[in-house]
């Protein structure tokens, strides 16, 4: 890989993590919305905001952590074969998000599908099709015009 190149991908990287923590903490902010509603206090509305922005804060540093190796290797393999597509990227995104689910529900002692496999899925999905947005569109560029 090129120095372009890579640099393409940890920004195509960072976006997609972007991407993540945005999915992950607008679905708990709609919940702490739907909680004030109910409850009709604005004080929790504003405070479970609060918190969900402070938490979106530790959501993406986890999101780099746990998505570093996966997204590396689907770097690779889309520059390699230069795999464009856009459903390529959501769906290795999204196989992305159930693995680091998975992982995550291991660290915590449990086995078997978390409660949360369809929103990391996706989430997973959105941060492919931020990255692609990015960087993977581009895939294969530079390895297309070494081949003869």
């Amino acid at each position: 890989m090129s120095s372009g190149t890579y640099s393409r991908a940890m920004k195509g990287w960072l976006a997609g993590c972007a991407a993540a923590t945005a999915v992950i903490a607008g679905f708990a902010w709609i919940i702490v919305a739907l909680a004030a509603v109910t409850g009709g206090d604005l004080d929790r509305f504003v405070g479970g905001t609060m918190a969900t922005l402070l938490a979106a804060l530790l959501v993406f540093p986890i999101a780099c952590l746990m998505t570093g190796f996966p997204t590396a290797a689907i770097a690779w393999v889309s520059e390699r074969f230069a795999i464009r597509s856009i459903w390529f990227f959501a769906c290795a995104g999204g196989f992305t998000g159930i693995l680091s689910d998975a992982v995550l529900a291991g660290l915590f002692g449990r086995t078997g599908p978390s409660y949360f496999s369809g929103l990391f899925a996706a989430a997973g999905v959105v941060a492919g099709i931020a990255y692609w947005r990015v960087a993977g569109r581009h895939a294969g560029r530079d390895v297309s015009k070494g081949m003869t």
